[in-house]
Parts: C-alpha cells; structure tokens; sequence
C-alpha cells in the first residue's frame, strides 16, 4: 500500500471556512478604524486653526472665513485667516462665520471624509 500525503477536500474547506470568518470579523474593524484615523487627522489640522482664528479675532475684533482647496486654487483662508494646512493632501477647508460670535470648520478629505466642528461648541455645525 502507498501512503498518500495532502490535504483532504474536508479539510480545505475548513480551513477556507475560518479564514472567511476571520476576515468578516476583521475587516469592519479595519474600515472603522481607518475611518476613525482620518478623522483625526482633519480634527487635528482643523484644531490648529482655532490658534489663527482667535489672534485674528484679537486683532481686529471679528473672526475669519475663507476656503483652502489647493487643486481649485482657492487659498483665501490663508489670505484671510493666515492658515495653511501643514500638508496639502487634497483635503478642502471651509471656514464659514456664524454670527458675529463663531464660526464652523468643515474639511473634507479625498476619500469623502467629512469633519465639522464649531467654535464656540455651543454653536451648530
């Protein structure tokens, strides 16, 4: 008699069966953890505003609102606020006044990520 060596029909598809299961658990927590890094990544830039927004508002009284989108050519919350992102990715910032006592940040990244925040807190996005 020969002894055969290998894998049986049975025992493949086991295998094929928990690595489907492997990857149906993992590759949710990968696509939210993904989304979750872009987010604050666009937080964080954003949050560097608020230090351009406020010595704006200091020195003459009202806060700033412009856009950055580079590919488009429009930079005037560098001319406005004099902010600039750290690096430019794609990535489109709006500053839009609300009232004369706040403003809101949005940004939207290239792969749709979309970020609002508000000063002060208390005011809608």
């Amino acid at each position: 008699m020969r002894k055969s060596t290998g894998f049986t029909v049975i025992e493949l598809m086991i295998v094929v069966a928990i690595v489907g299961i492997i990857s149906a658990i993992a590759l949710p927590l990968y696509n939210d953890y993904i989304s979750t890094s872009r987010e604050g990544a666009l937080t964080t830039s954003m949050a560097t505003m608020t230090v351009f927004q406020e010595d704006l508002r200091l020195r003459t009284g009202a806060y700033g609102a412009g856009t950055w989108d580079a590919s488009a050519g429009t930079t005037t919350l560098l001319t406005n606020v004099g902010w600039e992102p750290r690096s430019d990715n794609g990535t489109v910032y709006v500053a839009a006044l609300v009232g004369s006592t706040g403003y809101t940040v949005t940004a939207t990244d290239t792969a749709g990520t979309i970020v609002c925040i508000a000063y002060p807190a208390k005011t809608a996005c």
